[in-house]
């Protein structure tokens, strides 16, 4: 009986962890194309990596356009001291948080939810 408990409580971890591998790999990573408005009238649309790099959260923005002229964007969101910190995924999406009419950077990771606004060029961790 007590290897099956044993057995029993192992398993879920050892499956969610399989299944994160799958879906977000190693380091884990997340990408996702959006038009926030920082790219130019001819490619308006972003390219986005979320990245848990050894605990630290990071969001790389890549606007689309004259690379001369849009530069790519890096966000450090935060630093996990947890341990297994480096096997949280992390995923990103947009929406108008403040009714300002701009997509607003949700960042999503370990069970919360960040904010970064977006100020028409790039986005801030506060309004």
């Amino acid at each position: 009986m007590t290897l099956f408990l044993t057995g029993f409580v192992l398993i879920p971890p050892a499956l969610q962890k399989w299944s994160d591998d799958r879906t977000y790999g190693y380091p884990r990573t997340f990408q996702v194309d959006a038009n926030v408005g920082h790219g130019d009238s001819n490619f308006p649309v972003s390219h986005f990596i979320a990245l848990n790099l050894n605990g630290r959260i990071e969001v790389i923005e890549i606007p689309q356009g004259d690379a001369e002229k849009l530069q790519p964007h890096l966000y450090l969101i935060a630093r996990l001291a947890m341990q297994g910190s480096d096997l949280v995924p992390v995923t990103v999406s947009f929406g108008d948080m403040n009714g300002d009419g701009k997509p607003d950077m949700l960042v999503t990771f370990n069970g919360t939810q960040w904010i970064w606004f977006n100020n028409g060029t790039q986005f801030v961790p506060k309004v």
